[in-house]
């Protein structure tokens, strides 16, 4: 709700006219910015302020509740204002740690103002989340030689999604008028960033229109670094009133930067970011990043003050064994997921094999376990947590998908973890570059439709057919499960979905603390069915499928029921598959044919985040 009359501006009221001419007399980039965000707010029209966290996006913000607060102090009206931000679960911890300090800032400052402040936060669904991605063995990290999905999933769509939102909650409000984006660019960051504003046309003053026809300004787009570290300085001495005195900002960006002063070590992460490429340019990026070289952030935070910063020399520990063992083909999996038309499968080196993924879950959970032993001898929360209840069933549920482990091997791992068994990731140098393996291609016999018996009733329970459970159909009356008809002619159990792959945190906990020995002691052996650990989240409805994904997943479950019949699922040593494949080559050769598409690269029909949590509020 606004107040007063929205055709006014603080240069109508002679009380904000005087203090918006201060601002101009000590800094005139300041006091200009704000006078174009008041135009803006004149109109009525909301403002949402994507942020990161960062000096600029910071400054942004900033100079937009030093305005609204001007506006509500002159009895002019104030539209509702946004904040989004989007959290990687991986970021920096202190990163973390820091941005959630600044929301809670602002929305203290707003409720102190009388404000109509709304942060939103936003995360990327599980199923891209670092975790599930890498440890799930969906795929390989984003190297420096792969592509970014990272950075997209993790931060573009993110926030992209979150715009959408904010303007999609206007549409539903009659009469209100098109929102403002308000965005941090600035010209002289890089020339790739100048080059890209330029093309779309940005603006300080005016407002200017994306490639989607959504409103937008870029209120410090001619700023220089010096310029936003003055805004912050005059914030912090009380010069301009805003949310924050940015003193936990400037703070980082000292340490961060391995200066005594916040300029200095902007720009020596700068040249650090500059020198490092492949990166997405973030001044600290993900503590999990492994597209540039090293973490020089994060690594000369640890290196300055250890006793602050010490806590997070696991993490790097973690990333730079998995930056250094890129080229580490003993690491990979050589047996293939897609099964050609004639039953051929690849042999070349993949993704992960089933024991480094083994291996970066008690890692990653070791890492997690000292944090939280670390942190109850402080007294203090745990400051970062990377695989909670919803991860963990979210990555067993995989690798029972592909067959990888025996069923419920990762709830096996977590316990035996939290038991003490810790496993900290090698200290190792990088593997230098070579080509990736590939030695040809395995004939594993007709694709798995063709072959619906084994011949052998102790192994025939294996083939009740992909993820299709007839005894919950026997109960559907009663229970609601009903026939999913899939493209290709087969029905399967019509498990309940959603827009995205999800895991219903509560169920996870309850199944994973009451349940999950009880079910490692009873299907963790050889002759259990590879499948079962997905086929239980699903009859419990502890997991949910993206709507599309039900006719992928039943087809992947009947190839890894169909795989374990030949001995193919597991960690398949490199030997038994060259001894397989030469005797292959000496009894025949082998057309190759194009694959069919239900390997775990073939992109969902899902969203690749969560929708927003409305936070702070």
């Amino acid at each position: 709700m606004t107040t007063g009359a929205a055709t006014l501006n603080l240069e109508s009221v002679p009380d904000a006219r005087a203090q918006l001419e201060a601002i101009e007399r000590i800094q005139a980039p300041a006091g200009a910015a704000i006078r174009a965000i008041d135009a803006v707010m004149q109109s009525g029209s909301a403002c949402a302020f994507p942020w990161s966290s960062g000096k600029d996006s910071s400054a942004v913000v900033g100079m937009g509740l030093a305005t609204a607060v001007l506006r509500k102090n002159a009895g002019l009206a104030v539209p509702r204002l946004l904040v989004i931000h989007s959290d990687t679960g991986v970021e920096n911890p202190e990163v973390r740690v820091l941005a959630d300090n600044e929301m809670r800032k602002m929305a203290a400052f707003a409720r102190a103002n009388g404000l109509d402040l709304e942060v939103r936060v936003g995360k990327p669904s599980l199923y891209v989340s670092w975790p599930v991605r890498v440890i799930g063995g969906r795929a390989l990290p984003s190297f420096p030689t792969s592509n970014r999905d990272c950075s997209v999933n993790w931060k573009v769509d993110v926030g992209n999604r979150l715009v959408n939102e904010v303007f999609a909650d206007v549409r539903a409000r009659p009469g209100e008028p098109q929102p403002v984006v308000m965005t941090g660019v600035r010209l002289d960051e890089s020339a790739a960033r100048a080059a890209g504003i330029a093309e779309r046309g940005e603006s300080a003053t005016e407002i200017w229109l994306d490639a989607k026809g959504r409103r937008n300004l870029s209120p410090i787009i001619h700023w220089s670094s010096d310029d936003v570290f003055e805004f912050l300085g005059y914030a912090a001495a009380g010069v301009i009133k805003t949310y924050s005195d940015f003193a936990e900002t400037m703070q980082f960006y000292r340490d961060a930067g391995g200066s005594s002063c916040a300029v200095i070590g902007d720009l020596k992460m700068a040249e650090s970011v500059a020198r490092q490429k492949g990166g997405c340019g973030a001044r600290s990026g993900c503590w999990s990043c492994v597209r540039v070289q090293k973490d020089t952030s994060l690594e000369t935070m640890i290196e300055s003050d250890d006793e602050r910063y010490g806590y997070m020399r696991g993490l790097n520990r973690l990333r730079n064994y998995i930056a250094n063992t890129q080229y580490d083909w003993s690491q990979r999996t050589y047996l293939g997921r897609s099964i050609d038309a004639h039953g051929n499968v690849e042999i070349q080196a993949d993704v992960y094999s089933p024991a480094m993924l083994e291996r970066l879950l008690r890692y990653t959970l070791t890492v997690q376990a000292r944090e939280q032993i670390a942190a109850s001898k402080l007294g203090i929360a745990p400051r970062f947590s990377i695989i909670g209840y919803r991860e963990l069933v979210a990555i067993d549920c995989l690798w029972s998908l592909y067959g990888l482990h025996h069923p419920f091997h990762a709830i096996k791992v977590f316990n035996e973890v939290r038991a003490g068994a810790f496993l900290d990731a090698p200290i190792t140098s990088a593997v230098p570059r070579t080509p990736t393996p590939r030695f040809g291609k395995l004939q594993v016999g007709r694709a798995w439709e063709d072959d619906r018996r084994s011949g052998d009733p102790s192994r025939d329970r294996m083939l009740a057919g992909g993820i299709r459970s007839p005894a919950h159909e026997m109960f559907s009356e009663s229970c609601g499960f009903e026939l999913k008809a899939l493209n290709n002619g087969e029905v399967t159990t019509a498990w309940q979905s959603a827009e995205a792959f999800d895991v219903d945190e509560e169920g996870a906990g309850d199944f994973v603390e009451c349940m999950g020995n009880e079910y490692v002691e009873r299907y963790h052996h050889d002759g259990a069915d590879r499948v079962q650990a997905l086929s239980t989240y699903l009859g419990m409805g502890i997991v949910t499928p993206a709507h599309a994904s039900i006719g992928r997943w039943h087809a992947i479950a009947q190839r890894t029921q169909w795989m374990q019949r030949q001995g193919l699922v597991g960690d398949l040593q490199l030997d038994r598959l060259l001894q397989m494949l030469e005797a292959q080559r000496q009894s025949q050769a082998v057309a190759p044919e194009p694959e069919i598409s239900i390997d775990d690269d073939v992109v969902e029909d899902e969203e690749s985040f969560d929708s927003p949590r409305i936070v702070f509020s």
